[in-house]
């Protein structure tokens, strides 16, 4: 009893000590713990999305775009006939984007023949079950296989060389002759309208004119009656479409050329100088001409709206009749990043071990294929990439905290 009334007393004169004060004063320090995560500097490894059935996230919050709606829909009873006065939408061009358009036109070609050059010495390797991409001499050992007969294979990937396709990824979209009056496909013309890479396709509809591909290109702006769009202009020749579309080809003609001429390393960083630029490029597009995507597919389409081509496989298609679920895209969807493992050091025989996957980095499959070939890291990749972690040996692993 006199032993329990001791303990009582040596805890209450702890607690009332300065020394419980000084602790106080210690946990209640304005330090910054918590780090930004829109820092690019600090951007750690993507993650896939855990549940592959939820819908993906929206870009602008739901009740802006019911705001959105509700102005639109108040504008048209005020004003049921009305000429649009902002293009894109009143069938014109943005005249500030029609230069990006075409840079960013350039520097996707630019992109793919540097890829093409570069994946001559730096091999590339892909997963015959799964979309797996892995750029290096061999093939990594982590286990991250999810195709068919994977369970068998305890998670590991087969293996097969890879091409310039499965390093950047461009998704196609129909490609619309008239995006102001017939903005939408219909599902039975899903065989006769042709299909091309979405980032071609924005850059088509900002202003860059390819024969193979005619769009339609107006003077004067189209009208909305009571929410439909009317077009009084009568259809022009194409002939400036065929000057812009020769000169482009010269162009590109001669930057071959020049290219032919170059080193490895030069290849690598004028590539990645074309994806940084192409990227940028594609992101002031958006701000003005729509891309739409599918909410649960990977499935987009560039236009003022998305189409009606009954498709959809994913989740909950069948309460859709297989329509899809459209919502605004992000730069990710139009332009696939395809996040691979980072080899630090690509002259080393050894490979990526399933164990050491904490401790590896990742980046997009191009930074990681110029890198390779000589370019040098760009600052926003890497804090991803992890290059300030030491690998440790695998006997070692156990023992790292």
């Amino acid at each position: 009893m006199q032993r329990r009334k001791l303990v009582q007393m040596s805890v209450f004169v702890v607690r009332n000590s300065h020394f419980s004060t000084y602790i106080k004063s210690l946990t209640n320090l304005d330090v910054p713990l918590v780090v930004d995560d829109d820092d690019p500097l600090y951007a750690d490894v993507p993650k896939p999305r855990k549940d592959k059935s939820e819908r993906k996230p929206y870009p602008t919050p739901m009740k802006e775009l019911i705001r959105r709606a509700k102005e639109e829909k108040q504008l048209r009873k005020l004003q049921p006939c009305r000429v649009l006065e902002d293009p894109p939408d009143n069938g014109l061009l943005v005249p500030e984007l029609v230069h990006v358009a075409h840079c960013v036109h350039r520097c996707r070609n630019s992109l793919l023949s540097g890829l093409s050059k570069i994946i001559h010495h730096v091999p590339v390797h892909r997963c015959r079950c799964c979309s797996e991409v892995h750029i290096g001499k061999e093939g990594h050992e982590i286990r991250t296989c999810t195709g068919p007969g994977s369970g068998s294979r305890s998670a590991t990937h087969v293996w097969k060389r890879g091409r310039v396709s499965d390093v950047v990824l461009f998704p196609k979209c129909f490609h619309l002759y008239d995006r102001a009056v017939k903005p939408r496909v219909l599902h039975d013309e899903r065989f006769t309208v042709p299909k091309i890479s979405a980032v071609l396709e924005l850059c088509m509809q900002a202003g860059v004119d390819l024969e193979k591909f005619p769009s339609k290109r107006r003077s004067k702006p189209v009208y909305s009656i009571e929410g439909r769009i009317v077009d009084f202009e009568e259809v022009s020749d194409g002939t400036s479409e065929t000057a812009a579309t020769s000169t482009t080809t010269l162009l590109q003609e001669d930057d071959s050329c020049k290219e032919e001429k170059k080193s490895l390393k030069e290849i690598s960083i004028m590539t990645m100088d074309s994806w940084f630029e192409m990227v940028s490029g594609v992101r002031k597009l958006m701000e003005r001409y729509k891309v739409w995507t599918c909410g649960y597919c990977p499935e987009i389409q560039v236009g003022p709206k998305g189409h009606k081509v009954r498709m959809c496989k994913a989740t909950k298609h069948q309460m859709r009749d297989g329509m899809h679920a459209w919502q605004e895209a992000t730069i990710d969807d139009v332009v696939g990043p395809n996040y691979v493992w980072h080899v630090r050091d690509p002259t080393d025989g050894s490979v990526l071990d399933n164990s050491l996957t904490r401790f590896y980095g990742k980046a997009p499959a191009v930074v990681e294929m110029c890198v390779q070939g000589g370019a040098a890291v760009p600052d926003q990749y890497k804090s991803m990439m992890r290059l300030d972690v030491v690998y440790p040996q695998r006997d070692e692993v156990d023992l790292v905290a």
